[in-house]
């Protein structure tokens, strides 16, 4: 099997440099524009974000389904998935940003108004799934190698990253810009501009990767029926144990990283700071992206995945340790360090488990698995969202006043134990992950018994 070349493993990860224009900008500025622009109160919008979240988790299994048993002649041609992401780039743009670009008819703060807010994201979210769940598979698509695996997911969390820091930086900056000039909202030329980089980026990457292998690339193959789907994925124990895993660390996690402006307003005393420390963090994680690849092909992903829950479990203990700006700050670069090895391990352990269950069952179900996994993880996101409000109101947090003495304690408190424990349960889970590349390999040659090379 011939091994990928550094231009198609760009190619392949700017398509998440895209992806992740759409995605950041819907955890870190939807809710605040539906709040800020279109009058919504926080709780009509945090209702809205809940059941477009529901509608998104049931979309991207749909996809995956859809997906997996795409034929023609387009698909034969091109594979299963590379028209998903041309066909779907520019309808997904669109969709983007028309959700930043409210009727002028429409008052702020009516029904109609949330009505908008309501449909504009969920054909957003329709949209992105066509087309990142398609991307998603392409791990398994493209190369069926394990240390390919992991260097490929390694460019795409590169990739990743950038898309995270440049949004968090460029739309409210464009927004703003915007807004000063020509007055009014600001968001929607920052939209569109978003949408036209991410739209370019999402092409070129449909352009470069090529799908390989029988059944990976349409071909006239029936795809394996949905009636054994479930039974299948209950027998394939490295893919429960990844998606289990993905969710403890999702939810536990997802109390620190959801409240994190609160942190650094009402203990560090700097609002501004959200703007300033976000991007840092991030870019420590894109620096680290090469050492966990390299550690996950040197030892095994497992290790990769065990040694970054490590190290974001012990700086989760150092917040309620440690205080003042800079020992936060360290502690924070920790966990930002140790959870991108979840990343890089996770995306590349899903295609090894595809593999798996095809050996064990005689059936490759790509699409539905990785829709099914990005159904559990937005779903953990939504949960997170859960446990983050439910931590505030314990510790007694009130927004906008100064907070007391113990409600800070208490929230550094569950902010840095909580997660650490959730670590822990997904280093017990992911303990017993049994594809290293050795076994790997002897299941890719029983395969390869089966079905011609390419």
């Amino acid at each position: 099997m011939r091994a990928l070349g550094l231009g198609g493993k760009i190619g392949y990860g700017i398509g998440d440099f895209g992806l992740n224009l759409y995605w950041q900008s819907i955890l870190l500025f939807i809710v605040f524009f539906h709040v800020d622009m279109l009058g919504l109160s926080a709780w009509e919008a945090g209702i809205c974000f809940f059941i477009v979240g529901v509608w998104d988790a049931i979309m991207d299994p749909l996809v995956g389904m859809l997906s997996d048993r795409a034929r023609g002649r387009l698909f034969d041609r091109m594979g299963r998935y590379r028209p998903f992401i041309l066909l779907g780039a520019v309808p997904l743009g669109l969709a983007f940003t028309f959700c930043f670009y409210p009727p002028s008819w429409l008052s702020p703060g009516t029904s109609g108004m949330l009505a908008f807010a309501l449909i504009s994201h969920m054909l957003l979210r329709s949209a992105y799934s066509v087309v990142g769940i398609p991307y998603s598979s392409l791990t398994a698509a493209i190369t069926r190698d394990a240390d390919e695996r992991a260097s490929l997911t390694g460019w795409r969390m590169l990739f990743a990253f950038s898309g995270a820091m440049t949004v968090s930086a460029m739309l409210p900056l464009l927004a703003e810009y915007f807004a000063a000039g020509g007055g009014g909202n600001g968001y929607g030329p920052a939209a569109a501009i978003t949408a036209a980089t991410a739209t370019l980026a999402l092409l070129a990457c449909g352009a470069a990767v090529r799908e390989r292998g029988r059944g990976l690339a349409g071909g006239d193959s029936a795809p394996p029926p949905l009636a054994g789907f479930f039974p299948a994925v209950m027998r394939n124990g490295p893919l429960l144990r990844v998606m289990a895993a993905t969710v403890l660390v999702h939810v536990s996690l997802g109390l620190l990283m959801r409240n994190l402006p609160y942190l650094f307003k009402y203990d560090l005393g700097n609002a501004s700071l959200s703007g300033i420390a976000l991007p840092w963090l991030t870019a420590a994680g894109v620096v680290s992206v090469p050492a966990w690849v390299a550690l996950a092909k040197w030892r095994s992903k497992r290790d990769c995945w065990l040694i970054g829950s490590a190290m974001t479990a012990v700086g989760c203990l150092g917040l309620p340790l440690l205080h003042g700006l800079w020992p936060t700050l360290v502690c924070l670069t920790i966990i930002f360090i140790g959870h991108t090895a979840h990343a890089v391990a996770g995306w590349s352990m899903l295609p090894d488990a595809v593999d798996f269950g095809e050996w064990r069952c005689r059936r490759r179900d790509e699409a539905k698995i990785y829709g099914g996994a990005s159904c559990m993880t937005k779903l953990a996101v939504g949960a997170s969202g859960i446990v983050s409000g439910w931590a505030l109101a314990l510790v007694g947090f009130m927004p906008n006043v100064e907070q007391a003495a113990e409600t800070v304690e208490g929230f550094r408190l569950l902010a840095g134990l909580l997660p650490s424990l959730g670590m822990l349960a997904s280093m017990v889970v992911i303990w017993g992950y049994p594809l290293d590349a050795a076994r790997h390999r002897r299941i890719r040659t029983f395969l390869g018994r089966r079905q011609p090379a390419l």
